[in-house]
Formats: C-alpha cells, sequence, structure tokens
C-alpha cells in the first residue's frame, strides 16, 4: 500500500502506542514529542516520493509527444522512469525495504534525541516499529474495505468522486478506523 500524507499522524501514533506499550524500551521524552518527530519523518519520507513522482510527471510532459506517436503505454512508463528516478535517489520503492528503512530511521532519530533507551537488542525495537507500520496499514485496509462495503449498501445512491460521496466515505472509514483501533 503507497504511504500517504494524511496516514503519517495515524501511523506515528501507532508506533508510539506500541513502544510505550512494549518492555523493549524505556520512554524518556513526552508521548506527544516522540509522536510528532515519528510524524515528522514519516512525512519527510512521503514526500520525497512525491518529489520523485512530480519529476517523473515533468519527464513525461517532456517527452509526451513521442509518447503519444509511438502509443506508448504512460502507465509502464511512469513506472519505470519511476524506479530509475527512485534509484538516481537512493529511495526505496519496495514496500518491504522501505518500510524496514524508515523503521530504522525512526529509531535512529527517537534514540539520537535521547527519547528512549533500550531494553533489549536495537533490531528487537526496530521490528516492534516495522511491526506498528505493518499493522496499521492491515487495519487501514480492513477500514477501508468495510467503509466500501458501507458505501455500496447506503441507501441514498452516491457518485464515486463527488463531494458528497467523499465526505461521507470520510465519515465511514473514520468510524471504521476508531472500530478496529
Amino acid at each position: 500500500m503507497k504511504l500517504k500524507l494524511q496516514h503519517a499522524q495515524f501511523i506515528a501514533n501507532r508506533i508510539t502506542t506500541d513502544l510505550s506499550k512494549s518492555n523493549m524500551v524505556k520512554i524518556i521524552a513526552p508521548l506527544p514529542n516522540i509522536t510528532k518527530l515519528i510524524e515528522e519523518i514519516i512525512r519527510e519520507d512521503i514526500k520525497e516520493e512525491i518529489s520523485i513522482e512530480a519529476k517523473v510527471r515533468e519527464l513525461l510532459e517532456e517527452y509526451q509527444d513521442e509518447i503519444d506517436d509511438n502509443d506508448m503505454n504512460e502507465k509502464q512508463l511512469f513506472a519505470m522512469a519511476k524506479k530509475q528516478v527512485a534509484r538516481d535517489r537512493g529511495f526505496l520503492l519496495s514496500h518491504d525495504e522501505r518500510y524496514s528503512n524508515l523503521a530504522h530511521v525512526i529509531l535512529d532519530e527517537i534514540f539520537e534525541e535521547s527519547f528512549i533507551e533500550f531494553k533489549v537488542a536495537e533490531n528487537a525495537v526496530k521490528n516492534c516499529i516495522l511491526e506498528s507500520i505493518n499493522s496499521y496499514f492491515k487495519t487501514h485496509e480492513k477500514a477501508y474495505d468495510n467503509a466500501m462495503d458501507k458505501i455500496r449498501n447506503y441507501k441514498k445512491k452516491l457518485i464515486a468522486g463527488s463531494d458528497e460521496y467523499e465526505l461521507i466515505f470520510a465519515k465511514l472509514y473514520e468510524e471504521e478506523i476508531r472500530k478496529l483501533g
């Protein structure tokens, strides 16, 4: 699943909560400070991917005439160009590698800021952070699916993409997230 800016706060909260409930670390800083730092790290990661995608769109626009003339698949070109730009910038696109790296960066930062002290091996704490990220996505997907089911069965037929649809979906999604924790 692709990270979006609106996910950053929820993932940061999940990581902070999971770390604070674990016996793996001693929490030294106030939890809101830890959450804020984690959220900033996640946002920076997401913004880098957004920047890569913007660069790819620029490149494709530059060559739009050739793409049209040769009847090329823009979706495939976008994916290939994104891989190349990401590689050039040292940005990981593979979800497993990316989230593992993100967990490592988060761990390094909260430790360097003296927000935590380790009670167990550093790798165990990193795995806890990675599990928090993965757990968030499982919850998100389930909440998304549940909200989609509800909107499909909504009394009033809604047009996908309309303002009313988006508002109702957001409300249903938030309800599902709250239910799932």
